[in-house]
């Protein structure tokens, strides 16, 4: 049976701080960002419970009654979606610890906090998952942040996921300290990193991630370009009034490419988006045609657009469609 729903919606799950919710995108009127339990630190799931509170949203969607949360989120889409109790989308994001301070990281807001915030240990839920057959070896799991290099479990847990025998492992990391679990997970074609530099200039980096690191980042990401079967991406988080400059981004795509590294991402910081969705500056949509059109003639491969982005790019052709239709 066709119908309109997501992945999130149908097979996900997404361990926050403190709960468990459905997904993590909140760009879209109806916010996201959907409770399956809430004041969780870690305890063994119920799992009898969890699919059936989620086979009630899944049964009201079949209907065409998706939750309101969902409402004008461009990741809905009509399509021939799977039955059955398993988890096939995993975002990791649990922890909020990080070792660089970025000035559009929702940590900002009170970094005290954040960085003294107890982070429960995430490798016996996901092994409970596994046990049990809930985890789909075809599952994403996207590793959020803070910045899961440093997590205690970090090692363990990522080869625990590669015995496993999943093979679509997304790890965002801030490239500060070297990981062999994601080494091992490139070299077998099991990971993709990405990497947000923001940047191609040591002054602009340490404006926006206030710690001199911008020379070993790089140098770590030539290291991990080395290991060759993995997908690797940069980076580069749009913030108006700071990196908002065509040379910058310019030489972050060339230096990209002299790293060893053949793909790109890009996104637009958030609370400004959100701020300015219904105004956006046109020299914005230049730079984002610059990076999301031109990026081949820098030699690289893919350009892969994130939340913002991805829903800059939709707004913008539908608006376009509807002056065509008047």
């Amino acid at each position: 049976m066709k119908y309109i729903s997501c992945i999130h919606l149908e097979h996900g799950i997404t361990f926050f701080s403190n709960s468990v919710q459905i997904c993590c995108i909140s760009s879209h009127p109806g916010g996201g960002r959907i409770m399956q339990i809430d004041n969780y630190k870690g305890e063994p799931i119920d799992w009898d419970d969890f699919f059936s509170k989620r086979n009630i949203l899944r049964e009201n969607t079949r209907k065409g009654e998706p939750p309101k949360q969902c409402e004008g989120c461009y990741y809905l889409k009509e399509d021939e979606w799977n039955e059955g109790n398993y988890i096939d989308e995993v975002l990791i994001g649990h922890f909020t610890h990080c070792n660089c301070n970025c000035i559009y990281c929702y940590t900002e807001a009170d970094k005290k906090f954040f960085n003294s915030n107890v982070t429960y240990n995430i490798y016996p839920v996901m092994k409970d998952m596994i046990d049990k057959g809930i985890l789909s070896k075809h599952a994403t799991i996207t590793f959020g942040g803070g910045e899961p290099t440093i997590l205690q479990e970090f090692e363990e847990l990522i080869n625990l996921l590669l015995d496993y025998d999943v093979y679509n492992i997304r790890i965002h990391s801030d490239g500060i300290k070297y990981s062999p679990g994601i080494e091992r997970g490139l070299r077998l074609g099991k990971i993709t990193l990405i990497t947000s530099v923001d940047s191609s200039s040591p002054k602009v980096y340490e404006k926006i991630k206030q710690v001199p690191c911008h020379d070993k980042v790089w140098a770590n990401l030539k290291k991990y370009a080395d290991a060759k079967n993995g997908l690797i991406r940069t980076k580069y988080v749009l913030i108006p009034g700071v990196n908002d400059n065509l040379s910058e981004i310019k030489n972050w795509m060339k230096k990209t490419y002299d790293s060893g590294v053949r793909n790109i991402a890009f996104d637009i910081e958030d609370n400004w988006f959100k701020e300015h969705r219904e105004n956006i500056p046109q020299y914005i949509y230049v730079m984002f045609d610059f990076v999301y059109e031109g990026y081949k003639q820098y030699n690289l491969e893919s350009c892969e657009l994130y939340e913002r982005a991805f829903n800059l790019k939709v707004d913008r052709e539908n608006r376009q469609k509807n002056l065509s239709d008047c």
